[in-house]
């Protein structure tokens, strides 16, 4: 496959991606009125394709964009919308000197905070079952990223992977009690039940409304086929939904959307331990 200009210069130039990621959330904390948040490998890229199909129908754009805030361009009528993890200021950035590409952004530090712009906006919190976004991230950086060399059953342990998934979700529901009309819980084992409610729900909450037509038409563009073939085809021209080697399934960032997919990976011995973290420390209110 090709390369465009653009993947090049995310792999190639360390410097391009940081500032471009800089930049853009300087422009989202200044002027978006909404975002989305979520930890890593809980579907924030599905919503933001699906997200991307009803913006692109209902306000007339034809340049579909993962950043879909750059989709409003200049029609005001299209709300400003930023899509956040929101590890904010944190970030590990790997560079093969070797090869002189970049490699990946991930933090294995155990901080994590709440970016100050997002304590004012409106705030829709995407959640996943910790079981399943711990092994997605697994292979999110073992296949796609490279940076993590030992089994998955040594990872569940890292300080930085579940303990700090649950410090996350924790965290944004103590800012969700604080101001309850500014949020909107969505999980994504609900999206997986029924994609056209909750995709609903979110389009009213951002204030989109939107005919049932298109939520149909997004609802089948962000089905997980069609996710892969977007993949595969590079329909975005963005390398964060790109696979990495296309013979390895694994490597795909669309693996397989699967509703506890865990019980795949995972050891008796290593479920009982991550269910008993999640029992003792996250919040009931996530039903998890």
């Amino acid at each position: 496959m090709k390369e465009s200009f653009k993947n090049l210069m995310w792999d190639y130039f360390p410097l391009y991606r940081f500032t471009y990621f800089r930049l853009l959330g300087i422009y989202c904390d200044l002027f978006c009125e909404s975002s989305v948040v979520s930890y890593q490998k809980s579907g924030h890229t599905w919503l933001r394709v699906m997200l991307a199909k009803v913006i692109s129908m209902k306000y007339k754009v034809k340049k579909l964009d993962l950043d879909i805030v750059r989709m409003a361009g200049f029609k005001k009528e299209i709300p400003k919308i930023a899509i956040f993890h929101s590890l904010a200021g944190i970030a590990f950035y790997l560079i093969n000197l070797k090869k002189l590409k970049f490699t990946s952004i991930y933090s294995k530090s155990e901080k994590i905070k709440i970016r100050n712009s997002l304590k004012k906006k409106k705030n829709v919190l995407l959640v996943r079952d910790p079981k399943d976004v711990i092994v997605s991230l697994y292979f999110e950086l073992t296949r796609r990223h490279n940076i993590y060399r030992g089994t998955i059953s040594q990872f569940i342990k890292e300080k930085y992977t579940l303990k700090k998934i649950i410090r996350y979700m924790n965290m944004w529901e103590k800012e969700m009690s604080r101001r309850p009309n500014d949020f909107l819980l969505i999980r994504y084992e609900d999206m997986k039940k029924d994609t056209y409610k909750e995709l609903k729900k979110v389009t009213s909450f951002l204030g989109m409304e939107t005919d049932d037509y298109i939520i149909k038409e997004a609802v089948k563009f962000g089905s997980i086929d069609n996710m892969r073939n977007i993949e595969k085809s590079d329909i975005f021209k963005d390398n964060r939904l790109r696979a990495k080697n296309p013979k390895d399934k694994e490597s795909y960032k669309v693996r397989k959307g699967k509703v506890g997919g865990y019980k795949d990976y995972l050891t008796k011995e290593d479920i009982e331990y991550i269910k008993k973290r999640i029992s003792l420390n996250l919040n009931k209110c996530f039903r998890y």
